[in-house]
């Protein structure tokens, strides 16, 4: 009887040891990216437990420009969490010869140079694999490694035009409009990424091989896209820059200006939703003409827009929440952070650092258990060198060689 409960006692120690894992604890990435999606894509993976080392060449302030704003060599710079940073010079033999020992233990590796620059470095998935034959490399692109437009640069912007995002978004008869995040870059590549990379890791564990991931950032947001591009292509309807139901058409899926100069999100589409909408604007009348066309809808907007003009965001925000209606305030950046939705959620954090004594920062969308957390920060590019190379068995004096022919920084 005794041997029996004991059993169970360390079944039971066994499964709340598992219950506190992180689900990717025990990965290791090798992340070589700059900005946009590899980063956010290593960023997840980070918050699920996986180990980050973000790899950079020594003596990155030399760019100047942009990659001085995005990452600033400070040491009261909040910087990157979850994640280890790695100064090396991949352009030097000893260089890569610390990057191949770094991949005989590693489980990914993400990279976001030009089609064919991995290649010449000798650190592309064909040499890696050579050395670890169960490595999951993913190379995300604007474009991808083949096709006509694989070797043009190009950012988010570019993506989102090619892919037409940007020729649907905005005001009918209007210009295209920015949206204001990359979008192309995060939830297009940086997700896809992700996706497939954790996808890969699934395969290993059924053959033990890993293989190569080829991201097109532009081919992820034509897949964004097919909410609209399937119809055209089935039936040759051709939706238009700020005329379809997600951006415009019709006046209970709208943006509309409040007395105070703010604004209010309505997304009423459910017919009982747009009647409870009617009903609390008190025009009872206009629930049968929620599709309708010409003079009728044009009466709707005209309604609705001098309507909203009579009272504040809030105040409509606390009447029309009185019956189901779908509707929003929108926000600032300085209202969201202080939400008590997204404070209860755990999306805005406050976060002990090494440097600065606390922050806040954007809490992971990931909800698992358990729970992702900051397990490191990394306040500066570069910090994590040393600790790196002595870990792979390097002494103070060869670290203190390669430092000096600024293989390493």
């Amino acid at each position: 009887m005794a041997r029996k409960s004991l059993t169970k006692t360390r079944r039971t120690k066994k499964q709340a040891q598992e219950e506190t894992t992180p689900a990717l604890q025990g990965i290791k990435v090798l992340d070589m990216t700059w900005v946009g999606p590899g980063p956010f894509c290593t960023s997840l993976l980070g918050d699920l437990g996986a180990e980050v080392i973000k790899i950079h060449e020594p003596h990155p302030e030399r760019r100047g420009g942009l990659i001085t704003q995005v990452f600033p060599n400070s040491s009261d710079f909040p910087g990157f969490r979850n994640c280890k940073t790695l100064g090396l010079n991949l352009k030097a033999e000893e260089g890569r010869k610390i990057f191949y020992e770094l991949c005989k233990t590693a489980d990914v590796v993400v990279e976001g140079s030009r089609p064919g620059v991995v290649k010449r470095l000798g650190i592309d998935y064909s040499s890696i694999k050579k050395i670890n034959p169960a490595i999951v490399y993913a190379s995300l692109t604007g474009y991808g490694q083949d096709g006509p437009y694989r070797n043009l640069v190009g950012h988010d912007i570019n993506y989102e035009a090619v892919g037409g995002l940007l020729g649907i978004t905005g005001i009918a008869g209007g210009k295209p409009v920015i949206p204001g995040i990359p979008i192309a870059d995060f939830a297009g590549g940086g997700l896809s990424a992700a996706t497939a990379i954790l996808a890969a890791l699934m395969a290993r564990e059924r053959t033990g091989k890993g293989q190569f991931i080829d991201v097109s950032i532009t081919d992820t947001i034509v897949g964004l896209m097919s909410i609209w591009i399937n119809p055209y292509l089935a039936w040759g309807v051709a939706c238009q820059r700020g005329e379809t139901w997600l951006s415009g058409q019709w006046p209970w899926y709208n943006v509309y200006e409040t007395k105070d100069k703010k604004y209010i999100s309505i997304g009423a589409i459910e017919a009982g939703f747009y009647a409870n909408l009617c009903q609390l604007l008190g025009r009872d009348d206009f629930i049968e003409h929620q599709y309708a066309e010409g003079k009728k809808r044009e009466e709707v907007f005209r309604y609705f827009k001098q309507t909203f003009l009579t009272k504040t965001r809030d105040e409509w925000v606390k009447i029309l929440r009185q019956k189901d209606t779908c509707v929003a305030p929108v926000y600032s950046i300085e209202e969201l952070v202080a939400d008590r939705q997204l404070l209860a959620r755990g999306m805005i954090q406050e976060m002990p650092h090494p440097v600065l004594g606390s922050v806040k920062q954007v809490g992971s969308m990931l909800k698992l258990n358990p729970p992702s957390q900051i397990r490191n920060w990394s306040t500066q590019l570069g910090q994590h060198t040393e600790e790196i190379l002595l870990e792979l068995g390097h002494d103070a004096k060869s670290i203190k060689a390669l430092r000096q022919k600024e293989v390493i920084g």
